[in-house]
């Protein structure tokens, strides 16, 4: 018992933990939340569309902070779902105040053309299913994005599909961006209008573009240029009394969320995604059986989109 509660002790007390920078995304349509599986009004008048896949890869993501100093993270590659939580861990960063945030949409060419079967299965380059790769020639999806589309709301029957690929749709995005304390130290909130990435196309006829040109082309630059802006810092919950509300811990087997989580995500002391349970959890029980002895961060997000965190500390 003294073990486990030092354990804990030490969780609360890491600087490591202090100093966890992650970057939180708002994902919208306007001013309304952005669902996959939801209908919007398409750019053209009488026209809808219904997202129902949306990932895509960022990298080379630059912190600038603190003034005139700037954090590069050359090897961290983030592989965005529009279905999962949407808080990436950065990793422990020695950051104060946050001033903006850049990064590229895609892979970019040193890594583009590599193998994803020699990434170990946890990493973003590693073969996914639904692929995220192309080919060893064309390289990564840096975008898909899939739905269905027609001029009347309750008959989408035209099916839509933008892949975008290529090095030449290796795209910079740049953002004015604050930061909001957290109880394991910074979140960088990012506001992804994700209606604006189907600015100046019409999909309600169908739509099928895999490639580099045309369509993809209008994508990306509006992705680049259109969809990110800053964040809400006050939307982002600092849940300062977090240790309390996973029960039991420290853990061993299983253990109870908050009443109202709708996914939860676990982390190492590394950053590292270990284990997440978008759309599995059971009655809020989260199995925990897998993970080694240790301590982790977990972040939760409720079905209202507020986004709670809590230390947890693993024993064997």
């Amino acid at each position: 018992m003294l073990t486990r509660f030092c354990l804990l002790l030490a969780l609360l007390s890491s600087p490591a933990i202090a100093g966890e920078v992650a970057l939180v995304l708002e994902q919208t349509v306007a001013d309304a939340p952005f669902r996959l599986g939801s209908i919007y009004p398409g750019e053209r008048p009488g026209s809808f569309y219904r997202p129902d896949v949306l990932r895509y890869y960022i990298s080379k993501i630059t912190i600038h902070h603190d003034g005139t100093k700037s954090t590069h993270l050359p090897d961290l590659y983030l592989l965005v779902d529009a279905k999962e939580l949407q808080r990436y861990p950065l990793g422990n960063l020695d950051i104060g105040s946050v001033d903006s945030i850049s990064f590229y949409i895609g892979v970019d060419k040193a890594r583009n053309h590599l193998d994803p079967a020699t990434y170990p299965d946890w990493h973003p380059l590693a073969l996914k299913v639904p692929s995220m790769h192309w080919g060893w020639a064309a390289g990564y999806r840096f975008v898909t994005y899939e739905g269905h589309a027609g001029t009347s709301a309750d008959k989408l029957t035209a099916g839509f599909q933008i892949h975008t690929l290529d090095n030449s749709l290796y795209t910079r995005v740049a953002v004015k961006a604050s930061s909001t304390s957290t109880a394991f130290g910074a979140d960088i909130p990012l506001r992804a209008d994700y209606g604006k990435l189907l600015a100046g196309l019409d999909v309600s006829m169908g739509l099928v573009m895999h490639g580099s040109t045309d369509e993809a082309v209008t994508l990306m630059q509006n992705i680049g240029s259109k969809v990110y802006s800053p964040g809400v810092t006050a939307s982002v919950n600092a849940d300062e009394s977090s240790a309390s509300t996973l029960w039991p811990n420290p853990a061993s087997d299983v253990i109870q969320l908050p009443e109202g989580i709708a996914a939860a995500h676990v982390v190492d002391a590394s950053g590292r995604e270990v284990l997440h349970s978008a759309g599995t959890l059971d009655g809020g029980l989260l199995s925990v059986s897998t993970l080694a002895t240790g301590t982790y961060h977990v972040a939760m997000r409720r079905a209202d989109g507020e986004l709670r965190y809590a230390p947890l500390v693993i024993v064997r």
